[in-house]
């Protein structure tokens, strides 16, 4: 892209990967991207309103949305889903480049409950796949994967571990996908 891209990011939960990418776009001086929008079916964080507000004031923040259309998406060249727990509707994946940030090392663990599944599998290691979203359910091209090595049997300190394994990857691994596009 000779431009810089202009992303919007999908979420449903608390929106901690998030909050960690808009803390190192606070402190990288090298921008990779401008942030258009920020689209939740619930309620958003006010931290994430106020690290929005600081990083630019004219991004779109768009709460409680029960039906996601083109218009809360417009002008944007990448969406990132960043645990939206929203099946993508087909018309926005064809007009849109869409990434998913998956909690396991796909095609491995599709779908939810991966932490339990790995663990009952006594998997030795885990990780995060980003892949381009396609019309079935976490089935589109990786385009980045990271790994660690499993060292607990409790389901509850396996998702602590990869969440903050996450939170140390996930804007590299973001800015490396943005460097290849």
């Amino acid at each position: 892209m000779d431009q810089l891209p202009k992303i919007s990011f999908l979420i449903s939960g608390y929106g901690t990967n998030l909050k960690v990418i808009l803390e190192k776009i606070l402190k990288d001086k090298q921008k990779k991207f401008f942030i258009l929008g920020i689209i939740s079916n619930n309620n958003i964080d006010n931290n994430i309103k106020e690290k929005s507000l600081k990083i630019n004031k004219k991004i779109k923040i768009y709460e409680n949305v029960k039906k996601l259309n083109n218009l809360h998406l417009k002008n944007s060249n990448l969406i990132f889903s960043l645990g939206y727990m929203k099946l993508i509707p087909p018309n926005i994946i064809k007009n849109f480049f869409i990434i998913n940030l998956h909690p396991s090392l796909l095609p491995l663990y599709k779908g939810l409950m991966t932490h339990r599944r790995m663990l009952i599998n006594n998997e030795l290691k885990c990780g995060f796949s980003i892949h381009k979203v396609n019309n079935k359910l976490d089935e589109g091209e990786v385009l980045f994967q990271k790994s660690f090595k499993i060292k607990t049997k409790n389901e509850i300190q396996l998702i602590k571990n990869h969440k903050n394994f996450e939170h140390k990857n996930v804007y590299d691994a973001l800015k490396k996908i943005i460097f290849k596009l």
